[in-house]
């Protein structure tokens, strides 16, 4: 199947990662090796790198429909990307504890160096770009240190885009240099929607390992508020972990993405490709929750049964 919202812009996003690439090859060894691993991981064109192409790809989506310049959407794209390696350490760090810390810190910072160079090549230093930056961190800062005492899903579900608010700094940035400050805001509120999405894919997979890690996680919150259960400041309970399937609970969690779906495509955001894409989020988040149901009616029907059905599903 088409996706719009990236196979138009393979081409571009080869530069970028090649670009990335140039840029980590200069590090010194061995920390220049984990950086190329790293980037493969999240390269589209390599694997299946999960949905993260929201934190570099708008410039890109912006160069098509709005005419910004091809050399200024490629920079500001391989910024945005080394600076979302970045976060992806940070966040590992602070959720999954691995053991080659000191190694992710420590590539953390370089590829941090990096994305500010870029970002200095393309803003000034009395660039509204800047004040926009501190803000977008400000937000991911108050938003990872709240997370063990606040439960923002309950709240607003908006806020746990929060998170990867810095992932914002595409879309500002590319509206800055074609000079279009004044449609920051409802571009960026139209994104906002997105990374929430995205937020609540991951968390509906996740959702198991974070109850185990500790970690906060929007489909248990939505749980805990069904079931009345305080979270997260209380661990998350037992009869909330034998909720995790529940059909209801399910459906209405998909319910609330295509809710702000709906907000987004009527927001008149002038984005097409970022509509899309958060079109096709909601369809993933639908579709795990139609084969979990499709697993409970086999496991319903009989061992014999499902051990038919899976052989067919694998031949």
């Amino acid at each position: 199947m088409r996706r719009e919202w990236f196979d138009p812009f393979r081409s571009d996003v080869e530069v970028v990662f090649a670009a990335a690439e140039q840029l980590v090859q200069k590090y010194p060894e061995p920390m220049s090796e984990h950086a190329l691993e790293q980037i493969h991981l999240v390269n589209p064109l390599l694997r299946d790198s999960g949905h993260s192409y929201i934190g570099y790809i708008i410039p890109l989506w912006l160069q098509l429909s709005d005419g910004l310049p091809p050399e200024k959407a490629h920079k500001l794209s391989t910024a945005c990307l080394m600076h979302m390696l970045y976060f992806l350490n940070q966040d590992e760090v602070m959720d999954e504890r691995p053991e080659d810390v000191t190694l992710k810190l420590s590539l953390g910072n370089l590829y941090y160096v990096n994305a500010i160079c870029a970002y200095s090549e393309l803003f000034s230093l009395s660039s509204p770009f800047w004040t926009y930056f501190r803000q977008y961190v400000e937000d991911w800062a108050m938003s990872v240190t709240g997370e063990n005492s606040i439960d923002y899903f309950k709240r607003s579900p908006l806020l746990i885009a929060q998170k990867a608010a810095p992932l914002q700094l595409g879309a500002a940035g590319s509206l800055l240099l074609l000079e279009q400050k004044h449609r920051i805001t409802p571009v960026c509120s139209a994104v906002n929607i997105a990374l929430m999405t995205l937020q609540m894919t991951d968390d509906f997979t996740d959702t198991k390992q974070d109850a185990v890690h500790g970690n906060y996680n929007s489909f248990l919150s939505h749980i805990s508020a069904a079931l009345e259960h305080n979270y997260p400041v209380h661990p998350v309970s037992e009869r909330v972990h034998d909720n995790v399937y529940n059909t209801q609970f399910m459906n209405s969690y998909v319910d609330i993405a295509q809710q702000y779906n709906l907000r987004l495509t009527s927001s008149n955001s002038g984005i097409s490709h970022l509509e899309a894409f958060n079109s096709y989020l909601c369809d993933m988040l639908g579709h795990a929750v139609q084969d979990i149901e499709q697993h409970k009616k086999m496991l319903l029907q009989g061992g014999f049964h499902y051990w038919i059905s899976e052989k067919q599903h694998l031949s």
